[in-house]
């Protein structure tokens, strides 16, 4: 079989694989990861590269027969994992489908991790996309939310990867963190942007249950913590980047997302289109969007209970689902939205639904009057100021 291009592939399939391990937990993040000094490597992606395996096997030869649109290598901190595992997993995952010469495959990188020869052995194993959690480049607020980089290191960072040759780099950062101000999140920005990454990713941070800054802002508001910016500073960083980005040539495609012309994560536009994609390694999830209207499953969150399930067995699934039409049509709803440029695809919907968006959701008028919505065509799409209230506009058309 020759290798294929982008022109001549139908349907293809993405792989996400977790890798859990950090070297220390960042007070906001709720990301099933955990503390490890002793890295269980091999075992580790050992067991991942058999759950492959095992889900292929029992999904029959169809799934193996797709081309490999996008690998996707997250975590935890994946470039705590040498470049020689690392090589491991993307020739293993790309050898166990159709041969596709387009294959996205990315790895997330934190700046303590991205000294220049370990960046040139990713590049070496295949990796050909970088995504590098920067957050702020502001030492003292990088110090209020716990990462164990500076703004210095992460700059370096980004200079060995551009150096190792990575040509497709994201950048996160995030707004709303504890200290912050307009002026300094746009600093932060500013300078990212200078970098010229291919790929910016912009987070509002948020308190999540169970993390150690809900219990500082929400659960024992405590007064020593690093007080946080007003909601109205926050929807100013907001418009200040969309501006900011807009300005310097960054396509705004998704609500947390901006990408140089042609440039988008391949491999999480995937997760927004209702693509399949196969999760691997623990807390994984997964979805098929066939049969029926399609399937979900997740996998065991514990990386040691993770790796003595597939030990034992080959699989470490602890649940799934079967979605049912109207389960289907709120996740079409609530993942095509959140696609600023595209929103959801009217011709698309019906032809997988029977009825067009404006005929499933009503509200759709109501919230077009008030300026959150656009229809264009049978196609229904946020507006900017929409995207401030996405959560209200998803609420309203489930009704």
């Amino acid at each position: 079989m020759g290798i294929l291009g982008k022109e001549k592939i139908g349907k293809t399939v993405g792989v996400y694989a977790h890798i859990p391990y950090c070297v220390s937990k960042c007070p906001y993040c709720d990301f099933k990861s955990v503390v490890s000094k002793e890295l269980p490597e091999k075992r580790y992606a050992g067991c991942v590269l058999t759950e492959l395996s095992s889900v292929l096997r029992k999904e029959g030869g169809e799934l193996a027969s797709r081309p490999l649109e996008s690998l996707y290598i997250g975590g935890g901190t994946p470039s705590l994992f040498s470049p020689q595992t690392i090589d491991l997993l993307v020739r293993s995952v790309r050898s166990s489908f159709a041969p596709f010469k387009d294959t996205e495959i990315t790895l997330e990188v934190n700046p303590d991790t991205a000294d220049p020869e370990r960046l040139r052995g990713y590049a070496g194993a295949g990796v050909n996309r970088l995504s590098i959690g920067f957050q702020s480049l502001i030492d003292s607020e990088l110090r209020a939310l716990g990462r164990t980089h500076s703004a210095d290191k992460a700059l370096r960072s980004f200079a060995a990867a551009r150096s190792a040759g990575f040509t497709n780099i994201g950048v996160d950062l995030i707004y709303g963190a504890p200290g912050q101000s307009v002026e300094s999140f746009t600093d932060s920005l500013q300078k990212v942007i200078d970098l010229r990454p291919e790929h910016i990713s912009l987070y509002n941070l948020t308190l999540e249950e169970g993390t150690p800054f809900h219990r500082s802002y929400v659960t024992e508001k405590d007064p020593a913590s690093v007080p946080l910016p007003p909601e109205e500073d926050e929807l100013r960083m907001y418009w200040k980047a969309t501006d900011l980005l807009g300005g310097a040539g960054y396509g705004h495609y998704e609500i947390s997302n901006w990408a140089l012309p042609g440039l988008r994560s391949v491999h999480n536009s995937r997760y927004w289109t209702g693509a399949d994609y196969i999760g691997l390694g623990s807390s994984a999830h997964s979805y098929l969007s066939a049969p029926g209207w399609g399937r979900r499953w997740w996998n065991e969150s514990g990386p040691l209970q993770y790796m003595r399930r597939i030990d034992e067995g080959g699989e470490a699934m602890t649940a799934s689902e079967t979605l049912t039409r109207e389960e289907a049509m709120t996740e079409a709803l609530l993942l095509g939205l959140r696609m600023l440029d595209k929103g959801i695809e009217g011709t698309r919907f019906k032809a997988r639904f029977g009825l067009y968006p404006k005929e499933a959701f009503r509200e759709w008028a109501a919230l077009e009057r008030e300026g959150h919505l656009v229809s264009r065509g049978e196609d229904l799409l946020l507006t900017p100021g929409g995207v401030l209230v996405s959560n209200e506009v998803f609420l309203r058309l489930r009704g």
